[in-house]
């Protein structure tokens, strides 16, 4: 199967324009999923996520883990980053980034089923970690099992371990 690219501009682009303080799901960009009719995981790691916390200004730094069954659409990974990136002045508690990454992926892509996780930091002396998960309703079982069966042997054999 060929990939329809013609709906991408980040990917192989000249330059390179960064957004650094209003992450907006209109940043990220899809293609069509190369293999609808058999689920598999797609995991995206962001290792190097900042965002401000919103009381203080100061940094908050962490790493944000997606992992999606897509359903028509993927999401383009340079986008991904561009829009990662535009959380480093946006000032949100960690629960609001996590749950606001899931709603944008969501609202692009609908995929079958979502998990954005947060590893933060410790500050303060605690290390906050949020969990969020989103599914495509409604789901036939035999589908919801194959996706949870994806899902273990996903978080198995990732070097990352499982998230939730």
């Amino acid at each position: 199967m060929v990939s329809d690219t013609s709906k991408l501009s980040l990917l192989g682009a000249g330059s390179t324009n960064y957004e650094y303080s209003s992450p907006t799901a209109d940043l990220l960009e899809v293609f069509d999923n190369p293999r609808p009719e058999v689920p598999f995981v797609i995991g995206l790691d962001c290792l190097e996520f900042t965002s401000l916390c919103p009381m203080t200004g100061q940094p908050d730094y962490g790493s944000i883990y997606i992992d999606y069954v897509g359903d028509k659409l993927c999401v383009e990974s340079k986008s991904l980053k561009l829009y990662l990136v535009s959380y480093r002045n946006h000032g949100a508690f960690h629960e609001d980034c996590v749950n606001s990454i899931a709603d944008d992926i969501v609202a692009k892509i609908n995929p079958l089923y979502l998990r954005v996780f947060g590893d933060f930091n410790v500050r303060g002396g605690i290390a906050i970690k949020p969990l969020t998960i989103r599914r495509n309703s409604p789901m036939a079982s035999e589908l919801r099992d194959e996706i949870a069966e994806l899902f273990a042997s996903f978080d198995r054999l990732s070097a990352r371990g499982p998230r939730g």
